[in-house]
């Protein structure tokens, strides 16, 4: 099985967690589920509020040639930050037969089920 990797980080601070954290469990996560394949996709320096990022389109590119099981991420607002594009983004992952995994953000199938609270806080976070 493949998985995509997908991380993200604004910009480096004590409070954020580095892309090498996020990259490192994901690929453990990867490895518990059985995929034998991990790639990697990132964006670094770059707003969650825009779902316009180099990184996250590239990983969407290759999901749609095939041949990919598992989207994997660290969290939610690693994710994206507005709960509607995190919805958006997570259902139509699943729609493409994927399973979408966030390493610290459970994801509750149906997908509607995301932890509104956290959502909400992620939208009034400054990045």
């Amino acid at each position: 099985m493949t998985a995509i990797v997908y991380a993200r980080q604004t910009k480096p601070s004590a409070d954020a967690f580095s892309l090498d954290l996020q990259i490192l469990e994901c690929k453990e996560y990867a490895l518990r589920v059985g995929c034998t394949e991990v790639e990697v996709f990132t964006d670094e320096g770059l707003s969650g509020w825009t779902l316009d990022r180099p990184g996250l389109q590239a990983a969407l590119a290759r999901i749609e040639e095939g041949g990919v099981s598992y989207f994997i991420f660290f969290e939610l607002d690693c994710l994206a930050r507005r709960l509607r594009d995190q919805m958006l983004l997570i259902k139509t992952l699943e729609d493409l037969g994927l399973q979408v995994a966030g390493v610290r953000t459970p994801i509750p199938h149906p997908v509607s089920l995301i932890c509104l609270p956290q959502g909400y806080q992620s939208s009034y976070k400054i990045n």
